[in-house]
């Protein structure tokens, strides 16, 4: 039973290890980078909420600010982050014998202009689509799920936004 224990509390330790998650902003110099700023994202595609350019730039501005030291201004920052909702679809997955679908997917991307204003010659700047997806269930409305849906894409592609713009990934 002693063996069992210690193989559980091992196993246990291992995971918790593996779980963590960490920011190193090893991509920034605070010497010579003090400030972001984020022109309001605009909602390109007319499938997509009106509201999610303005929700995305919220959250872009929550994730530097709890992540990094820079602090936020409203023009013209060290660092300046554009972009706009470019796709927001709905398709169908896993069609069934009865000619029904199980699955449905929410895609959206979303472009972005990153531009380091320290660096003159340019060569940190960058343009990307980002772009991730979430399933749900057909037998589900996509009204009543749509809003966690969107919130956990939005929370992988700030992610990889972050990564790229501060981590150098």
């Amino acid at each position: 039973m002693q063996k069992f224990s210690f193989f559980i509390f091992i196993i246990i330790i291992v995971l918790s290890q593996a779980c963590t998650v960490s920011f190193i902003n090893t991509g920034i110099d605070y010497s010579e980078l003090k400030s972001f700023s984020i022109e309001q994202f605009g909602a390109k595609d007319s499938n997509a909420p009106p509201t999610s350019g303005q929700t995305f730039s919220e959250q872009l501005k929550d994730r530097v600010l709890n992540n990094t030291r820079l602090e936020y201004k409203n023009e013209e920052g060290d660092v300046q982050f554009s972009g706009n909702v470019t796709g927001y679809t709905i398709t169908a997955l896993a069609p069934q014998a009865d000619q029904t679908v199980a699955f449905q997917r929410l895609t959206i991307k979303i472009s972005i202009d990153y531009k380091n204003s320290k660096k003159k010659d340019g060569s940190e700047n960058w343009s990307q689509t980002f772009s991730r997806f979430a399933n749900f269930s057909s037998e589900q409305d996509l009204s009543s799920v749509e809003e966690q849906l969107i919130q956990d894409i939005y929370d992988q592609i700030l992610d990889d936004v972050f990564n790229r713009a501060f981590s150098g990934w």
